[in-house]
């Protein structure tokens, strides 16, 4: 993906479904915290849905693991977006799907993703909820998106993402294993 960070990939993806979901089940934030919880996290104080990640009975003592899809993937209708995703970027093993909401004001703090899961595979976002006053930060790069766009990320670098609109921000990250990394 040449020295970019961050990329813009595609305008215009149909989220509606997702969005309806969301709004019909707002009690899937937090069901996990493990990663938002912890005051030393970047994350912390965020929301996440996971809609697929780590069988535990396929855990290895390096962190390398199986993803399975958890019920409520099937509530948010993400199987199409991310299997639709997995064909156009050739995509060879799907992991994790994590649905993360940013509320007005608060940011994601600057960090890298250690671990198995960040190294081994590329990372896409899809965006579900989005104003002109949220933005996606690098060092020396950022991106601004709107509902429907799909970019790519470097998450091994140091990144950020800042919400000073008055709307949530709501973004679906899925990890896929390509033959280019």
């Amino acid at each position: 993906m040449t020295n970019a960070r961050i990329k813009l990939l595609a305008e215009g993806l149909d989220v509606s479904a997702i969005q309806n979901a969301l709004a019909m089940h707002p009690e899937l934030w937090d069901q996990n915290t493990g990663r938002t919880s912890p005051e030393t996290s970047p994350h912390h104080g965020l929301s996440d849905i996971w809609a697929r990640y780590a069988d535990p009975a396929t855990m290895k003592e390096d962190g390398s693991h199986e993803s399975i899809w958890f019920p409520c993937a099937d509530l948010l209708a993400v199987k199409d977006l991310v299997y639709g995703l997995m064909a156009a970027v050739c995509g060879e093993r799907l992991g994790g799907v994590l649905i993360t909401r940013i509320k007005p004001g608060q940011i994601c703090k600057p960090h890298t993703d250690p671990g198995w899961h960040a190294r081994y595979y590329d990372k896409y976002a899809v965006q579900i909820e989005a104003a002109p006053e949220q933005t996606f930060h690098f060092e020396g790069q950022s991106l601004v998106t709107k509902p429907g766009d799909l970019f790519w990320f470097d998450n091994s670098f140091t990144h950020w993402v800042t919400n000073d609109s008055p709307r949530d921000r709501i973004t679906m990250i899925v990890c896929i294993k390509t033959g280019s990394n």
